[in-house]
């Protein structure tokens, strides 16, 4: 729950003299949520989450000795390698190939500069007057 959620439920019981239900019913959210904010004296101190675990954590290192050997490897021929054996990945591509887009640099798009000369033919889809 957030301030503002709690402040609003607040204001609603204190100044609106709304019922606990009303009050999900206009905010449409739960009388139990309703309830966990009365409850509370205080504003709710907003807490940064834990990062997380991932399986995938114990194959980093063998991924990165992967993908320094062989940049171009896709995220499916490297869930092939760190499968292998019996301590091998035991989950999915998705979380190796989130894993490849935050260890490998984003590649830009490369513009190439065209120019004609007068008389030249012009691409296809281009007017003359422009």
């Amino acid at each position: 729950m957030d301030v503002g959620l709690w402040a609003e439920i607040r204001r609603l019981k204190e100044v609106e003299k709304l019922s606990q239900r009303a009050i999900a019913r206009r905010l449409h959210c739960c009388t139990k949520t309703v309830q966990k904010a009365l409850r509370m004296k205080e504003p709710p101190t907003q807490t940064p989450a834990k990062p997380g675990h991932s399986i995938l954590d114990p194959y980093g290192p063998r991924i990165d000795t992967l993908i320094g050997k062989y940049p171009e490897l896709s995220a499916v021929r490297v869930l092939e390698e760190i499968s292998k054996g019996d301590d091998g990945y035991p989950g999915g591509v998705s979380l190796v190939r989130r894993y490849l887009r935050q260890i490998r640099p984003a590649r830009g798009r490369i513009y190439q500069e065209v120019f004609y000369e007068p008389g030249e033919a012009m691409p296809i889809g281009e007017s003359a007057d422009a």
